[in-house]
């Protein structure tokens, strides 16, 4: 074939064999283009198909990761709510950060922001360090032998609350109370009441004076080895990080009051959920439980709660027989 096409050629006169080879150069050229058009623009969807995927699967993996830190908020961080929400996304990932707050007697208090990485691979995670609160000695404790400094948020110098278990032995503990008249009557304020036993929600509403609102129900989700290990430590109180329980309204109205099986309710959703916090819904539901195959209101025991109000309000709680430590929180100004 090839020495057929050579002898056509050497047929033709020199003109017209030039004007072919100038053809065949153009044809050439058309072909290349064509090839480098259609490979662009190739290159051109499957960029914008990833940046489409890219943006698609992160936005999926924030949303689970919005969800999964909005849901485990509901049972852990005393009076603690999760507030604005921002987001960068990256390539094949992003960084977002959250506000919390908390509201106290209605005046809301900025408490803490916390970085998180998320992927395409619908995995997220905390950035490591800043999360400790500030620890400051504090005279009076000394004075009083408690061995511990005290905790204050890094934020805005808030105390952190703290609770005692009332299955331990402890050799000191705190009860702020007395400490109230101090305070300016116009601030409001929030406090750790940890409780001689176990109480319902129904009997912790009704049992709190006039003018003192229950905001968040301490759970006891404690093993018996853990308590026995609190008790190894008999002045160390346990700080808000290691609490677990729930608001004690499902809204900001206070309205609609949340009780033992929204909390059953809660762990379960957590679970269902499968994400970063899954160990920690299987401890609670198991210490729940016990030998059951799953837990009932009857199981939900509480043995603390974080309260607001007045200073006068809170010193009703004075003479209360259940109060076995009180433990200042966060105070505001009422204006």
């Amino acid at each position: 074939m090839n020495h057929e096409f050579t002898d056509g050629l050497d047929e033709l006169d020199p003109s017209e064999e030039k004007n072919f080879r100038k053809l065949l150069q153009r044809t050439k050229r058309k072909t290349i283009l064509r090839n480098v058009l259609i490979s662009v623009l190739c290159t051109l969807l499957i960029l914008f198909g990833l940046m489409v995927a890219n943006r698609m699967l992160l936005t999926r993996s924030l949303n689970f990761a919005y969800e999964d830190l909005h849901q485990f908020k509901k049972i852990s961080e005393p009076n603690v709510s999760l507030g604005e929400f921002q987001s960068l996304d990256g390539i094949w990932g992003g960084t977002a950060m959250y506000q919390s707050y908390k509201v106290i007697e209605g005046i809301p208090l900025p408490w803490a922001e916390e970085k998180i990485q998320y992927n395409v691979l619908n995995h997220f995670s905390r950035y490591q360090g800043g999360h400790s609160p500030l620890s400051v000695t504090d005279p009076e404790m000394v004075e009083q032998g408690m061995n511990f400094a005290r905790s204050y948020n890094v934020h805005n110098g808030q105390r952190e609350l703290l609770f005692y278990h009332p299955d331990v032995r402890y050799t000191k503990m705190l009860n702020e109370l007395n400490q109230l008249g101090a305070i300016d009557p116009e601030k409001r304020v929030e406090m750790a009441i940890s409780f001689d036993r176990s109480y319902t929600s129904k009997e912790i509403r009704s049992m709190l004076p006039a003018g003192v609102h229950a905001r968040w129900f301490w759970v006891d989700t404690y093993s018996a080895d853990y308590v026995k290990f609190l008790g190894e430590i008999p002045y160390l109180p346990v700080s808000s990080s290691n609490v677990y329980g729930y608001s004690a309204y499902a809204d900001s109205e206070d309205i609609f009051e949340n009780n033992e099986q929204n909390f059953i309710s809660f762990i379960q959703t957590g679970l269902k959920h499968k994400g970063n916090f899954n160990w920690e819904y299987h401890q609670i539901y198991d210490s729940l439980r016990g030998s059951n195959p799953e837990p009932t209101p009857d199981d939900v025991h509480h043995i603390g709660v974080v309260v607001t109000g007045s200073p006068e309000a809170l010193l009703g709680l004075q003479t209360k027989s259940y109060v076995r430590a009180a433990v200042l929180g966060a105070i505001v100004s009422k204006y």
